[in-house]
């Protein structure tokens, strides 16, 4: 994920935002977009690149039911 982050800084050419669907620690976004900011200094850019996470909480064979009855929101 942080390798992905790198490479975002080095390519993006305008801000946006970065979902992340990956399910991973706790922080994980706070870093990503630190990555990507630092990674778009280096480039003398500063603009903005929110990071958002929507991990899946989807088990196998209960994938439609879990969607429809999210057990957490977060």
């Amino acid at each position: 994920v942080l390798a992905v982050a790198d490479q975002l800084g080095a390519r993006l050419r305008r801000p946006c935002l970065v979902v992340n669907k990956s399910t991973v620690p706790v922080g994980t976004a706070e870093r990503v977009a630190d990555r990507i900011h630092m990674a778009l200094a280096r480039r003398d850019l500063a603009y903005s690149v929110p990071v958002a996470s929507n991990p899946e909480f989807l088990k196998e064979g209960s994938a439609i039911d879990d969607f429809m009855r999210p057990d957490r929101i977060i």
